[in-house]
């Protein structure tokens, strides 16, 4: 083979590396880049001009950040020195993004030893780089938490060598050798029972645990470095790998001073609790603050949609306020969910909706990351409307999940598709896609918390998205099942969800239909001008009589000469508050059989609570549209 030959076979090979190549003749013009190279840093159409060029376009900084004086590039050091420069390290600006690189510049020479030229490799080590930097972070991140925590740790090995001790375990035990064996420990630190019994090697915390024993809790007493005997609680647990204890982990916690620390602990909890409480009513009077203006809006909204005549201009702009308007209030109510969660009080908020518009906007949400990732999403809805019972922030939810779980489990070229379809007064909801599938000993396992396919490729995530669907899915009444006929062939999810009740579907009442309260006197109590006219409006388009008071005692005084149907009391009225009123009405047995309804903005459970005990017959929760009015008084007018 000539040398002629062998140069398209040296190209090739240089293009097959995934590391960039950069070759230049004596002078500096850069001669070959191969295709990493090309396709990195756009070299191409450097090949035959100056390096200086390729170099300067790509300006480099040091690992500490600085920039890297232009002669001291390593392709630029080689040709002036004529010396290889190994193992530099560079960062570089590729795309808008930091690169990392080790290159290394070799000079080359002729057959004199002339200088001719110099080759160079850049090899990424970005993302070597970054998990460097994590790693480094998460091990001193551990480190401080371990000698943060309040309890001293020890690791013990299964021949009973010590391999860790935090810093409060060395500070209450002092130095602990290496290699001191259960034996030694025992008789230097005078372990013994709480009754003063020295301990037995057997009945040494670590040596239990490392037969595989859990040891919840003991109390021993030690005589620590400091000379002093003291009183520690000491758990023990066995540490597995493969199914056997290959260590132990035993932690020691100095409860000599239990009677003052569980003062302070009780004095903190109190003035947790306060703190607390404080919070819960600073954002209880928050959302009351944020929903009193949102119900004259709402209610308007609900008026002019439903009873006005709009041009189609009008109308939809109309409908984006009431939308939008509704998202304003999900967002209050999300204020609240917090406290919630944390108290376990998780409530849906049910409501008559369109279950294709959630469909759609979870398929919208996904439709850019499918694109990104090169996956095929589609969507088929029918074209009447399939209204549902429910929490339409809930079920979105619901899709969205198993949209996202798809999407996470197919390749790129793959296929994801949604189709909602109604059978039987339930909606189905099926997801399927082209993705890697699930192995049939991990379909049962599918829905459970934090578990995942343990025959899956790919891992990644809580573990709790399909649980949290299956969940949600059954506080729907529904049902969620999966199928797949094993890996590599895809996976189909199928939930089923109730209708709404065709009397539940929302719509303007017929012309010439009975208004839903005709017949039913209103009281309307209520310091909010705005607030009480929309509702005075909204209440007597649907045939009622109404009145209206600005006040608990002018409320009073108005329900004990009218008597009404039904008395709808705000909660924060400037005079006496509607709990005060509810009591009031319901001592008076000539006004006892109206019902009474609260609408307040405080929609805790503590509040609904205290409106029940107050004697209000329900509670609702302001900005209330007209649906969820109308629902509430005529089953109050029946």
């Amino acid at each position: 083979m000539t040398s002629v030959d062998f140069i398209p076979i040296l190209g090739a090979v240089l293009d097959a590396l995934v590391e960039p190549i950069l070759i230049t003749d004596a002078e500096g013009r850069l001669t070959f880049a191969n295709a990493s190279a090309a396709h990195a840093f756009g070299a191409a159409h450097d090949v035959g001009r100056a390096i200086d060029s390729l170099l300067d376009r790509h300006p480099a900084r040091t690992p500490d950040g600085a920039p890297l004086a232009a002669a001291r590039h390593p392709i630029r050091r080689a040709l002036s020195q004529g010396q290889a420069v190994i193992g530099a390290e560079l960062t570089l600006e590729l795309d808008g993004r930091p690169a990392t690189f080790l290159v290394n510049s070799v000079p080359l020479r002729d057959q004199a030893g002339q200088l001719s030229g110099t080759v160079s490799m850049f090899h990424d080590v970005t993302g070597a780089r970054q998990l460097e930097r994590e790693a480094a972070e998460h091990a001193a991140q551990l480190q401080t938490l371990v000698d943060l925590v309040h309890e001293g740790i020890f690791i013990v090995a299964a021949d009973g060598a010590l391999l860790f001790t935090n810093g409060l375990g060395r500070a209450l035990l002092g130095d602990m050798p290496p290699d001191e064996r259960p034996y030694a420990r025992i008789g230097r630190l005078m372990i013994r029972h709480a009754d003063g019994r020295l301990l037995s090697g057997a009945e040494l915390p670590s040596t239990r645990a490392l037969h595989g024993e859990t040891v919840p809790e003991m109390d021993l007493l030690i005589s620590g470095a400091d000379g002093v005997t003291h009183r520690a609680r000491v758990r023990a647990h066995p540490l597995r790998r493969d199914g056997r204890v290959y260590a132990a982990v035993v932690t020691w916690r100095d409860v000599s001073e239990e009677a003052r620390a569980l003062a302070d602990l009780e004095a903190a909890r109190a003035a947790a609790e306060e703190a607390n409480q404080l919070k819960d009513d600073f954002i209880a009077a928050l959302s009351h603050e944020l929903r009193t203006p949102l119900q004259p809006i709402l209610g308007w909204t609900e008026v002019l949609r439903r009873h006005g005549k709009l041009d189609d201009v009008t109308s939809r702009a109309m409908e984006v306020v009431h939308r939008n308007i509704r998202q304003q209030v999900r967002l209050v109510d999300d204020l609240l969910d917090l406290s919630r969660i944390l108290h376990g009080k998780f409530m849906l908020r049910f409501e008559t909706f369109d279950l294709r518009e959630q469909v759609r906007a979870a398929v919208e949400a996904f439709e850019e990351p499918a694109v990104l990732k090169r996956v095929r999403l589609a969507s088929t809805v029918p074209g009447e409307p399939v209204m549902m019972w429910g929490d339409a922030a809930r079920v979105h939810q619901i899709v969205s999940n198993l949209l996202a779980n798809a999407l996470k489990f197919t390749a790129a070229a793959g296929r994801v598709g949604v189709r909602l379809e109604t059978r039987e007064r339930r909606a189905i909801i099926e997801v399927d896609d082209s993705g890697e599938g699930i192995a049939p000993a991990d379909l049962a396992i599918i829905f459970e918390p934090f578990r995942q396919g343990q025959q899956a490729t790919r891992r990644g995530g809580l573990g709790i998205g399909l649980d949290l669907v299956r969940r949600l899915t059954e506080m729907h009444g529904g049902t969620v099942t999966v199928a797949s006929a094993g890996l590599g062939h895809g996976a189909r999810f199928r939930v089923e969800l109730p209708l709404a009740r065709p009397e539940a579907v929302p719509s303007a009442p017929a012309v010439g239909a009975r208004p839903r309260l005709e017949g039913q006197s209103v009281l309307v109590i209520e310091d909010n001008a705005d607030t009480r006219d929309v509702l005075k409006l909204m209440l007597e388009v649907e045939g009622a009589t109404v009145d209206t008071a600005a006040g608990g005692e002018e409320g009073l005084s108005t329900a004990e000469r009218l008597r009404p149907d039904i008395v709808l009391c705000d909660i924060g009225l400037p005079d006496i508050d509607g709990f005060e009123v509810a009591r009031r009405l319901r001592a008076r047995r000539d006004v006892a059989a109206l019902r009474l309804i609260a609408l307040t903005g405080y929609g805790q459970a503590d509040d609904m609570r205290q409106a029940a005990n107050a004697g209000f017959d329900a509670h609702l929760t302001k900005p209330v549209n007209l649906e969820q009015l109308m629902a509430l008084l005529v089953s109050a007018a029946r």
